[in-house]
Order: structure tokens, then C-alpha cells, then sequence
């Protein structure tokens, strides 16, 4: 049975400023809840429906569930409606402890690669580029102040659950320019402008800035990166962030 008071936890951790309070994020869906779970993720309780055995992935999903030390809220389908941040539950919610680390914890090695998020504000733009990091062994995944907090409930269903398996750090620009140059990452601009892709030759370690929807990456930024862009017909005015950058990571990764 799910308290008053944890009914009212759920529904303050689907906003922002609940969420930095409490510290705490909400993980909805089979597969994004497996993978938090097989990344040991610490989870505070789980709400889950009968509407979770309908799938044999939820059943099996069910009694991994039933085996673990998870405390677990049994509620009806309709109320787990109610709290639900998707259009159709899938029967399991999660509330866990956010993770939290410093940029300074990260061990920087000849062969890193990073990713910087400047200022992106659709959640599945950046929920597709964490998972396409995660897809081509990008390092580590930086957000800029300014885009759009990364346990953002759409963000993590937007990653597929590969957010648990990345170096994820939320750092302002100054802290994040000051460690590329202490390490000597060369520091590349995602930019419709810049330089064609094909003709770019970079080493590691190297650091891809991907900006906002329509601004692209800060001005102070631009001026320390060199500028790159994927070569496009011309009956295609742009790509979305997240497309785009996906795009830059893997063609950057395969060099």
C-alpha cells in the first residue's frame, strides 16, 4: 500500500525543484527499471500494479523484484495512473537516490572522449544523446548550466536506461573549461558552419560541445572549440540536437 505521503513524494519528484530537494528521482518502465536495478542504483521503494505481469518481461521483472531487497508498494493499475508521469504505465515505478559525483572524480585517460551538453532544453534530445554515448564508449557526458537537469523522468525513459551505466556530471562552464585545458582536451563545437566532418582528423582526447536547439553552444565556448558540421543535402535546412550530435559522436568515435 502506497502512504499519503509517498503518493505526495512521487508527484513533487516529477518537477525540478523537487527533485534537487529531495534528491531523489523517479525511474518508470520495464526496461528502464531493469537497468537501474542491474546498475545497483540505490532505490529508495518501488510502486508496482498487476498490470507489470501482462509481458513476460514484466513478470520476469516481477519476481527479480520479489527476490531483491527492494521495498515494494502494491497499488491498482488506476492508481498508479494517478502518479504516473507516462501516458500508459507500465505497472513499476521506482523512487531512487540520485546519483551524485564530482567532475574531479573522473580519472582523464589518453584515450577519453567526452561529451558537453550546452543548454539543451528538450529532454529526449538529450536522453537520445546520453544514449548514443553510451552506444559508441563515450567517457563521460557533462550538462552545462542550463540544459535540462538529467533525471528529468522523460530524459531517463529517453535514454532507454543507459543514464545508469555513464560518468554523468552537471558542472558550470567555467569549472568545465578550466578542466579541459588542466588535461589538454581538444575541445570541438557542434556547428552547422564548421568544418565538414569528412575532412576532420582529431586524436584523443577530445571533448564535442553540443548546443541548444536554436542558440547552439555559448558564444564563450565557440571561441575556445574548433567548429564542426556534418555535411547535408541542401533540401535539409537542420537536424535536431540530438540526431546531430549522436551523428558527430559516432563519426568522431570511428576516426
Amino acid at each position: 500500500m502506497l502512504s499519503k505521503s509517498e503518493k505526495q513524494l512521487i508527484l513533487t519528484l516529477k518537477r525540478p525543484r523537487g527533485r534537487s530537494k529531495e534528491k531523489l528521482v523517479l525511474v518508470e518502465g520495464i526496461r528502464t527499471v531493469d537497468e537501474a536495478l542491474s546498475a545497483d542504483i540505490e532505490v529508495s521503494f518501488c510502486v508496482r500494479s498487476p498490470k507489470l505481469c501482462d509481458t513476460l518481461r514484466g513478470k520476469q521483472l516481477a519476481a527479480t523484484l520479489d527476490n531483491g531487497s527492494t521495498k515494494i508498494r502494491n497499488v491498482s493499475d488506476a492508481e498508479l495512473d494517478t502518479i504516473s508521469d507516462t501516458e500508459n504505465s507500465q505497472g513499476v515505478l521506482l523512487v531512487c537516490v540520485e546519483p551524485r559525483n564530482g567532475l574531479s572524480s573522473f580519472s582523464v585517460e589518453t584515450t577519453s572522449t567526452v561529451l558537453v551538453i550546452d543548454g539543451i532544453q528538450d529532454p529526449g534530445n538529450l536522453g537520445t544523446l546520453i544514449r548514443a554515448a553510451r552506444a559508441f564508449d563515450i567517457s563521460v557526458v557533462i550538462s552545462l548550466e542550463g540544459t535540462v537537469d538529467f533525471w528529468n523522468p522523460k530524459v531517463v525513459r529517453a535514454s532507454a536506461g543507459t543514464i545508469f551505466h555513464s560518468h554523468l556530471f552537471s558542472e558550470s562552464w567555467k569549472n568545465v573549461t578550466t578542466w579541459l585545458q588542466e588535461h589538454s582536451i581538444t575541445v570541438l563545437a557542434a556547428d552547422m558552419g564548421g568544418e565538414d566532418i569528412a575532412e576532420f582528423h582529431v586524436q584523443t582526447p577530445w571533448a564535442l560541445l553540443v548546443g541548444n536547439e536554436t542558440k547552439g553552444v555559448r558564444p564563450s565556448a565557440s571561441e575556445v572549440s574548433t567548429r564542426i558540421s556534418i555535411p547535408m543535402s541542401s533540401n535539409v535546412e537542420s537536424l535536431n540536437a540530438g540526431v546531430a550530435g549522436s551523428t558527430l559522436l559516432y563519426l568522431l568515435a570511428n576516426k
